[in-house]
C-alpha cells in the first residue's frame, strides 16, 4: 500500500508498485494487492483488513515527523499494542541528522510494541517490521531513493527469512544510456532457455538481474551483451555512475572540473550528492548562453559564430577553458540540443558533444544523439559524462571502442 496525498492527487507518480511487486514475484511471492491511498485516518481500518487478509502487508509512506504521517499509528492499532519510544534509535537520528532541533521529529523514534526498525541510510524515516497475528507487516519510506536500497538491502532478506523463502541467486548488471524494450529485445536475441532475467528501470540506469543455469552461463550471457552494446555500457554489479567516477579520481588523487550548457548543473549536482566528493570535485561552470562560454571559459567568439554552441570546436574550448580556470587534472564538458526546440536538419533535437581535456594536453570529444526528449537527454548526457571520463582514467587505451556503442 503507498501512501501519500501527493500519489492520490497525481502530485507525483507512484512507482512503489511496479518496484515492490517485480521484487516480490521474483522471491516467489504472489502480489494479490497494491493500492493507493491519501494520508487520511482510514488507512488504520485499511492496514486492518489488509492485515487480516493476507500474510504479508507492505507500506509506503507515512513515515514522517507530521501529524498526516500515521502509518506508525495504522500499524500499532492493528497490533492491539501502544507506540513506544526508542531512545537509542533517537539518539542515532540526532547524531546523524541533528533531528533534536525540532520536537516533532521525536515522532520518527516511535516504533509499536514488539517491532524493530529498519536503518535508512539515505533519510530521517526509519523503517520498521513485525508480526501481526501471522501476518508481516513492512513499512518503509515513500521516496524511491529511501525506499529502493531499503527494500534490496534490509528488507528483502527479513521477509525471506520470515517466509522461509529460498532466494534465487541472480547476477545483477548496470545497464546504460540503453532503452529498456531495447535491452529487453537484444536479451530475448541472446537467450538460449537457460538463462532469464528482469529488469527494474532507474532515472539514471536499468539493472538487469540475471537467473536460472549456472553462474558460468549467467556470465557468459552477460558477455555477450557486453559486446553488442559496447564496453562500459553494460558492468556487473550495482554500479553509480557519479559515484564510480568519484571512487576512481579518489583512487588516484585527482581533481575533476564540469562545463555545463544542456546539463544546466546536472553534472555537478549528482556528483555533490556523494558525501566527501569535495575532496575530488573541483567545482563547475555553467555556461548556458554563448556569452557565458566566451566570458567564463574564453571559449572564441569566432569559433561561437562559426561552429555554433553544440559543436566539436565549441566544447573541445569549453573544456580546455574549465580545465584553465580551475586547476584541475581533468575537465569535463558538454553541450548539446536538449528540445524541445532549437534543433535543425544538420543538428536535430538530442545532438550532444562531450569533451574531455587533461592536464596532459590531451583532449577529446564525442557526438551523441541522445533521442528527443529533453528530460531524457540531459539524464543520458550527464551518464555520459561521467562514464567517459572514468574511462579515460582507467582505461584511456578504450576510448576509441566509444565510437561503436549501442545506446539507442
Amino acid at each position: 500500500m503507498s501512501l501519500g496525498t501527493e500519489i492520490t492527487s497525481g502530485i507525483i507518480k507512484d512507482t512503489h508498485g511496479r518496484f515492490l511487486g517485480a521484487e516480490l514475484t521474483a522471491m516467489g511471492v504472489q502480489v494479490e494487492k497494491s493500492c493507493q491511498m491519501r494520508d487520511d485516518p482510514a488507512i488504520i481500518p485499511m492496514v486492518q483488513e489488509l492485515v487480516r487478509m493476507h500474510q504479508l502487508v507492505l507500506i509506503t509512506g507515512g513515515l514522517g515527523p507530521t501529524s498526516d504521517d500515521l502509518t506508525r499509528e495504522a500499524i500499532a492499532e492493528a497490533a492491539g499494542v501502544r507506540l513506544r519510544f526508542d531512545t537509542a534509535l533517537w539518539e542515532l537520528l540526532k547524531e546523524r541528522y541533528g533531528l533534536s532541533k525540532a520536537e516533532a521529529n521525536r515522532k520518527q523514534a516511535m516504533i509499536p510494541e514488539g517491532f524493530h526498525s529498519v536503518p535508512n541510510p539515505q533519510g530521517t524515516a526509519p523503517g520498521l517490521w513485525g508480526q501481526v497475528d501471522g501476518c508481516m507487516v513492512c513499512a518503509m519510506p515513500g521516496p524511491p531513493r529511501e525506499l529502493e536500497p531499503m527494500f534490496l538491502t534490509s528488507v528483502r532478506p527479513i521477509i525471506a527469512e520470515e517466509l522461509q523463502l529460498e532466494l534465487v541467486s541472480e547476477l545483477e548488471a548496470s545497464t546504460f544510456l540503453i532503452p529498456e524494450a531495447v535491452l529487453e529485445d537484444v536479451c530475448r536475441k541472446y537467450a538460449d532457455g537457460s538463462i532469464s532475467w528482469r529488469t527494474r528501470f532507474q532515472a539514471y540506469k536499468i539493472s538487469l538481474y540475471l537467473s536460472g543455469g549456472r553462474r558460468k552461463e549467467q556470465e557468459s550471457f552477460l558477455s555477450s551483451l557486453k559486446e553488442h552494446f559496447g564496453y562500459g555500457l553494460v558492468q556487473e554489479g550495482d554500479i553509480d555512475p557519479a559515484e564510480a567516477l568519484f571512487e576512481t579520481l579518489k583512487e588516484k588523487g585527482l581533481k575533476l572540473a564540469t562545463a555545463e550548457s544542456c546539463t544546466g548543473g546536472l553534472i555537478g549536482a549528482l556528483l555533490t550528492d556523494i558525501a566527501g566528493v569535495s575532496a575530488c570535485y573541483w567545482g563547475g561552470f555553467i555556461t548556458y548562453d554563448n556569452e557565458a562560454k566566451a566570458h567564463e571559459l574564453n571559449v572564441d567568439d569566432s569559433v561561437l559564430e562559426r561552429f555554433g554552441a553544440v559543436s566539436e570546436e565549441v566544447v573541445l574550448q569549453m573544456a580546455s577553458g574549465a580545465l584553465q580556470r580551475s586547476g584541475a587534472d581533468i575537465a569535463v564538458a558538454v553541450s548539446g540540443i536538449a528540445g524541445p526546440e532549437g534543433g535543425t536538419p544538420e543538428k536535430p533535437v538530442g545532438t550532444v558533444w562531450i569533451a574531455l581535456a587533461g592536464s596532459d594536453g590531451k583532449r577529446r570529444a564525442w557526438k551523441f544523439d541522445f533521442g528527443s526528449r529533453r528530460s531524457i537527454i540531459r539524464r543520458r548526457t550527464a551518464v555520459a559524462a561521467f562514464l567517459l571520463t572514468d574511462l579515460a582514467l582507467r582505461e584511456p587505451n578504450r576510448l576509441d571502442m566509444v565510437n561503436r556503442w549501442h545506446y539507442s
